[in-house]
C-alpha cells in the first residue's frame, strides 16, 4: 500500500533522526530513551523490535533500553549512552514508518462509515496529521485523542483543524502547525 505522508514535516516536528539516546520532556511525557525520529524504546520490547525487522547488532544495541520509562530510563541512559549510526538511524525509521502507516491506516479505514474517503486516498496533508498525532498518542488515537479521532474518521476536516488548534495538551505549537498543514489542504 502507497501512502503519501510528508516524512520531512514529521521529522522536523521530531526533532530529525537523531544518532543519540534522549528522553523528551522527562518531568512531563511518559516517554522512555528515544533514538531515530522520535522512536521510544520505552513503549517497546524485544518482540516489537524483530516484528519490525530490527535484529542482529542493531537489537543489541536497543535493547538495554527496552521497556524503561521516565527517570528509569534517564538513570539507564546517563550509565550508559545509547549511539547508534546514521545508517541505523535511517534503518529504524524506514522500518517504522512502513509498519506503522499500516496499522494506522487500518484503524481508519475499519472506523469510517461505509462509502468513506480510505486513508490511502486521503489528501496528503490530511494522511500527514493524522500521522503524526498518531505517532504522538500512539495507534489508539479513539482512547487518547477521542475529539481528534471522531472528526477525521468522520472525515470532517474543518472540526478537525479546530480541534487541533484547541488540543490543550503539553504540545500547542506542534498541534498549531497540523492545524497549519490540514487547513491549507481545504
Amino acid at each position: 500500500m502507497s501512502y503519501e505522508v510528508d516524512y520531512e514535516f514529521l521529522s522536523k516536528l521530531e526533532g530529525g533522526c537523531r544518532t543519540g539516546g534522549y528522553i523528551p520532556d522527562l518531568e512531563k511525557s511518559k516517554s522512555g530513551v528515544t533514538i531515530a525520529t522520535g522512536f521510544d524504546l520505552g513503549a517497546r520490547n524485544e518482540d516489537d523490535l524483530r516484528r519490525l525487522g530490527i535484529q542482529g547488532s542493531l537489537l543489541k544495541k536497543l535493547t538495554p533500553y527496552l521497556g524503561l520509562k521516565k527517570h528509569d530510563a534517564a538513570r539507564k541512559l546517563e550509565k550508559s549512552p545509547l549511539s547508534i549510526s546514521t545508517t541505523e538511524c535511517l534503518q529504524i525509521d524506514q522500518v517504522v514508518k512502513t509498519h506503522y502507516l499500516a496499522h494506522l491506516a487500518n484503524r481508519y479505514n475499519s472506523a469510517i462509515s461505509s462509502g468513506a474517503v480510505k486513508f490511502e486516498d486521503l489528501r496528503p496533508e490530511f494522511q500527514t496529521v493524522i500521522a503524526s498525532v498518531s505517532f504522538q498518542y500512539g495507534l489508539e488515537l479513539a482512547r487518547s485523542a477521542p475529539k481528534f479521532w471522531a472528526s477525521v474518521v468522520g472525515q470532517d476536516w474543518k472540526l478537525a483543524v479546530k480541534i487541533l488548534r484547541n488540543f490543550q495538551d503539553q504540545y500547542p505549537t506542534r498541534r498549531n502547525k497540523e492545524a497549519d498543514l490540514m487547513e491549507g489542504a481545504l
